[in-house]
């Protein structure tokens, strides 16, 4: 059976330990200790207890109070506790009590219970899991332009242990050390002084693509747990094509120096982004292409060549735009481009130098797609709302979302259909603008009539709908949950 000890050198590397690191008895099962009382299900000896401070601070508020509960664990016995960001005082309050105990930092502690329970009952399928957890988490990092410092960095803080991305054996192109890992930043000190071999603990090679002789380095004397050897291959594609990408991007940066002339007007410049086609049999025909001529051809004359210029041509899957000029000029440029074509428009942050102007481009495209991926995308979708059309996107993928955002707005679905629309249509409203009177604009109606239908909306409701804390559950729950669905 697994220890405290195994679970953290396979499962939870970046784990520190703050009380009594011994193996300790075998862990039976994982009980988490939840904010009530009483705190557990059942407790029995051998059981894991996962502790967050959130919990803590319900069920032992008071030093006595937590004294009193150490000393209920150590009179069980339990196999050990894992804190979740937790004050120093119950590590001081376990290790006096001798019950072994380590700190996970940043951690949900019902996932983490999930992964413990996982390692005990299937070690090798949990590794691989947590595995692939990485592997999405450095693809998002990508995504979002984080860089090879960024992925390497991720895979860092993963393991609790410094990492060194090498160009050749000695030569490093990164070194990343955990600032929570103690031992960390010693590592890679010794590592970059070049101190002996015995400063790396595993050397994972990437895919050739990467380049000769290119490494993913564990630094260190203490041997790697299994988590890392499962891990670290999977993961090393992905860094090499980060690397292969960054090359080709400062390729592209720099024929970008002496190819495309920007609009005199700049700098700055921004890039305007939207969709022009959809690849297919409608779009391919003739017609179609002679139709995104003639608008390509009404876009030209938007705006004068020292403001704008156009790029692609009608065969292009995007339409893009180098404009110039102020934020007002810009966005009403960008009003008038959507208007041409009915669709979404990504708007770039401002750049000043033209060899940033690649960057700018994946900035807007992955505007672009983050938006288009909105159940009702915006026309206008500007590049620093970048985060928030991502985080809209993700509210679908929320576990029982919809089920649950129907549940919260089910004192407002006990009508007939056309009230329950109206109710809807006028909530939405409100939420979206603000106030009454610009909900009332936005709606087309009185502003008395968007009042008396709010009225009659928190008298069917017992809701009172100036609370913050009600506003932002009913947003979200708006937003997972539209018309045709209720």
């Amino acid at each position: 059976m697994t220890d405290l000890a195994s679970l953290a050198a396979e499962l939870l590397p970046g784990a520190t330990w703050v009380a009594g690191e011994r193996p300790g008895r075998p862990i039976a099962w994982v009980r988490v200790l939840r904010a009530r009382v009483p705190a557990f299900d059942a407790l029995e000896p051998g059981d894991l207890v996962v502790a967050s401070a959130s919990s803590l601070a319900v069920v032992a508020p008071g030093a006595a109070d937590l004294r009193d509960l150490v000393a209920a664990l150590a009179a069980v016995p339990v196999s050990g506790v894992l804190l979740v960001d937790t004050e120093p005082s119950a590590a001081d309050a376990l290790a006096t009590a001798g019950v072994p105990a380590i700190r996970v930092e940043r951690t949900d502690p019902i996932e983490l219970e999930r992964s413990v329970v996982g390692f005990i009952v299937a070690g090798g399928a949990e590794l691989e899991r947590q595995a692939s957890l990485l592997e999405a988490e450095l693809r998002r990092r990508a995504l979002e332009g984080g860089g090879v410092a960024a992925l390497v960095g991720a895979v860092s803080g993963f393991l609790g242990r410094a990492l060194a991305l090498e160009a050749g054996r000695g030569a490093a192109l990164v070194v990343h050390a955990p600032p929570e890992a103690p031992r960390a930043a010693a590592d890679a000190a010794r590592y970059q002084a070049k101190a002996s071999e015995s400063a790396v603990a595993l050397r994972v090679p990437l895919p050739p693509a990467a380049g000769p002789a290119r490494a993913l380095v564990v630094l260190g004397t203490e041997p790697v747990g299994e988590l890392a050897r499962v891990a670290l291959p999977r993961v090393a594609g992905l860094l090499a094509l980060e690397l292969a990408r960054d090359e080709a991007v400062h390729g592209a940066a720099d024929r970008a120096r002496q190819a495309e002339p920007m609009p005199s007007a700049g700098p700055p410049w921004v890039v305007l982004l939207a969709r022009q086609r959809e690849p297919g049999a409608e779009d391919d025909s003739e017609a179609a292409r002679a139709g995104r001529e003639e608008v390509r051809r009404q876009i030209r004359l938007l705006a004068p060549a020292r403001r704008m210029a156009l790029r692609g041509d009608a065969d292009s899957v995007e339409l893009r735009l180098v404009g110039a000029g102020g934020n007002e000029d810009v966005r009403r440029l960008a009003e008038q481009v959507g208007d041409r074509l009915s669709r979404t428009v990504a708007i770039s942050r401002p750049f000043t130098a033209a060899a940033d102007r690649p960057g700018a481009e994946a900035e807007a495209r992955s505007t672009l797609e983050a938006a288009l991926a909105l159940d009702d995308p915006p026309r206008l979708a500007p590049a620093d709302r970048l985060a928030i059309y991502r985080m809209l996107g993700a509210l679908h993928r929320i576990p029982d979302g919809p089920r649950l955002a129907r549940s919260v707005l089910e004192p407002l679905l006990d009508a007939r259909p056309d009230v329950r629309r109206e109710r809807l249509e006028t909530l939405r409203a409100l939420l979206a603008h603000g106030g009454v009177g610009e909900a009332a604009a936005a709606l087309g109606v009185h502003r008395n009539t968007v009042a008396y239908r709010l009225r009659r909306i928190e008298a069917a409701t017992g809701w009172r709908l100036a609370d913050p804390e009600l506003r932002l559950p009913l947003a979200v729950a708006l937003g997972l949950v539209q018309d045709d669905q209720v």
